[in-house]
């Protein structure tokens, strides 16, 4: 078959199931093998959707829109109904972009740490997970009129974009066999979803209805296929032209399916009118405010050696930052139980220089917004993130005293040594939400 679906559990929404089902029976009509893990947890936190193919991983957000959907990289996300009415997306959680980052982060450090577990020796140090795709999904398509400004990190497609997406993209420096995508989900503690596995075998027409319990028929009635719009990519594509015309049948299939397995009742609204606030640039400082005592922004700075041997930025709005020679990133700043703790990561792509970098006060610098300072921890042999080349590693380094709960923003710097002075800003959740 040429795609397997896996779950961590079984979705429990419907919108979520009649997405996954006919998103797999558009997928098993290609060649080659598909997986496709749905409702998983990894990192404590509970992933929609990957789907993953030979050459690219896809890590996906799916939400289900019957209406204009609006929203940027650090504002609230809204849907707007027929009556303009506006609804907010995830109240009381990250918008839906800063969802699909924080998964992205906690499936590539699990899969990058287990690499030597299903790859080969040589394939461990060459296969980087770092460059899985990030996708927003909106079923069952994005509405025209809806305005969602993202950066490079994140791309948002209608559900009826997927398919063609699936086929034609990759990701680089992946490069898996079927065995080696088979050991993922097992990795992960995720099983086969038996009921739609069964119905993709041939057991019954694959899109005429929701799952049923194996072997029983599908409980809706098959509806006539009929041609629907094909909608473009939102970017360029530069692929054969057969592989395009497969991605486009696909779509139609999938449209078809999802218009037989959608429900009709229309998104309620009850929401205040829409703010939207300014995407910063690639590369730069996209800061997070969780809704507890933990910051998890993921800001990423970029390091290539010019030809002089100095350290020079790397990433502009084309997101280059993800081919830099070193990337430094401050992944998570806890303010829970009186002290604050911050995890670092180091991706090293070099071919042949191990690189450090040292966690001391006479490296790293912190201040909050009110000018106070904060001095690391320093125990017997201190924090050295030292990664070998090709390789990942995180650390964390805490200071023992809370944050000044009249503070509004954490300034975090390293110093010039070893790839030049950088600077992060952490927003500090206020203090009543604190754990």
């Amino acid at each position: 078959m040429a795609v397997q679906v896996w779950v961590g559990e079984k979705p429990e929404h419907s919108n979520e199931r009649r997405v996954i089902m006919a998103l797999a029976s558009a997928l098993d009509r290609l060649d080659g093998l598909y997986l496709a893990l749905a409702n998983f947890s990894v990192g404590g936190r509970t992933i929609d959707l990957v789907i993953i193919k030979s050459d690219a991983i896809f890590i996906i957000e799916l939400k289900h829109c019957d209406g204009r959907v609006f929203g940027d990289v650090n504002g609230p996300w809204f849907i707007e109904d027929v009556n303009g009415e506006r609804k907010r997306i995830n109240p009381g959680r990250k918008n839906p972009y800063n969802q699909v980052i924080s998964y992205y982060y906690s499936l590539i450090n699990f899969l990058n740490e287990r690499r030597p577990q299903f790859l080969s020796s040589h394939k461990a140090h060459s296969v980087d997970f770092r460059t899985c795709r990030r996708l927003v999904v909106i079923a069952p398509t994005v509405q025209a009129g809806s305005v969602i400004n993202t950066d490079w990190k994140v791309e948002v497609l209608g559900l009826d974009q997927l398919p063609t997406y699936l086929v034609t993209e990759r990701s680089t420096e992946i490069d898996l066999r079927d065995d080696e995508m088979l050991a993922i989900p097992e990795l992960l503690n995720c099983t086969r979803w038996n009921e739609i596995n069964t119905l993709l075998q041939g057991a019954v027409p694959p899109i005429e209805g929701t799952p049923a319990p194996e072997p029983a028929p599908p409980t809706e009635p098959a509806a006539p296929v009929a041609a629907a719009p094909v909608v473009a990519p939102l970017r360029p594509m530069v692929a054969p032209l057969w592989r395009i015309g497969i991605g486009a049948a696909l779509i139609i299939a999938m449209v078809v399916g999802w218009s037989i397995l959608r429900p009709a009742a229309p998104v309620p609204s009850d929401a205040p009118a829409l703010v939207v606030s300014t995407s910063l640039p690639a590369g730069g400082i996209d800061p997070i405010a969780t809704q507890d005592c933990i910051w998890s922004g993921f800001q990423s700075i970029g390091r290539s050696r010019d030809d002089a041997g100095v350290w020079r930025d790397v990433g502009d709005a084309g997101g280059t930052v993800a081919d830099a020679m070193v990337i430094i990133s401050l992944d998570e700043v806890s303010f829970c139980d009186g002290m604050i703790t911050l995890r670092w990561s180091l991706r090293n792509h070099s071919t042949d220089e191990i690189l450090s970098l040292p966690l001391t006060n006479e490296s790293v610098s912190i201040r909050d917004s009110l000018g106070n300072t904060y001095v690391l921890q320093e125990p017997a042999g201190a924090p050295l993130l030292t990664v070998p080349p090709g390789m990942f590693g995180v650390a964390t380094a805490s200071i023992g005293r809370a944050i000044d709960p009249n503070a509004s923003t954490l300034v975090v710097t390293i110093s010039d040594a070893p790839f030049g002075a950088a600077t992060w800003l952490v927003p500090i959740t206020p203090q009543a939400d604190r754990g």
